[in-house]
């Protein structure tokens, strides 16, 4: 039987959670960013020295899928970047949401999208804020289904290239104290 389990990333898995972002970025981004930006942009923040340094970053935490002992998926719920987020005081905001591609449409992105708003609810935010690529319109789908609606448009300034995204909200139902 397949074993499939979701859990808090730690330290040893930066290198397969840089391996997932930097292959997932590239392959959503290619049409957005000029070639070189987008292998620099990859190698500032996805390289396993990056994702180690921010593994240990208190205001944010990490999420991983593993599969037969091995990361095949990742998300990162940390402080607002966005312009639109930013002023949110009560906001978390999901980036580097990824998944082999062997391991989608089985239900794991849903159950880790899951994961993800039931801690960020319990940490206390009540809204999560994320970015996507417009041609990512299978991205798009899947955060509508879940419930996200369009706040606006940003695009993601990187040296010579700038592609623009959707900013997506969903306000949390407040956890339920014990």
């Amino acid at each position: 039987m397949d074993q499939y389990e979701i859990r808090y990333a730690m330290a040893p898995d930066a290198g397969a959670i840089a391996a997932l972002c930097s292959s997932g970025f590239a392959r959503v981004h290619e049409s957005g960013f000029v070639p070189e930006d987008l292998v620099l942009f990859c190698e500032l923040h996805y390289s396993a020295t990056a994702i180690e340094a921010d593994l240990e970053k208190s205001d944010r935490f990490y999420l991983v899928l593993v599969h037969q002992d091995k990361v095949v998926g990742c998300l990162r719920m940390g402080s607002p970047t966005l312009a639109l987020s930013k002023p949110d005081l009560t906001g978390i905001e999901l980036a580097r949401f990824y998944l082999d591609a062997a391991h989608r449409s089985g239900g794991w992105g849903s159950a880790m999208l899951k994961m993800a708003e039931e801690e960020s609810s319990k940490r206390g935010f009540r809204h999560i804020w994320l970015h996507v690529y417009i041609p990512n319109v299978r991205a798009q789908e899947f955060y509508y289904r879940h419930g996200y609606t369009k706040m606006g448009e940003e695009q993601l300034v990187f040296r010579q290239s700038s592609p623009t995204g959707l900013v997506l909200r969903k306000q949390l139902v407040a956890a339920v104290p014990a």
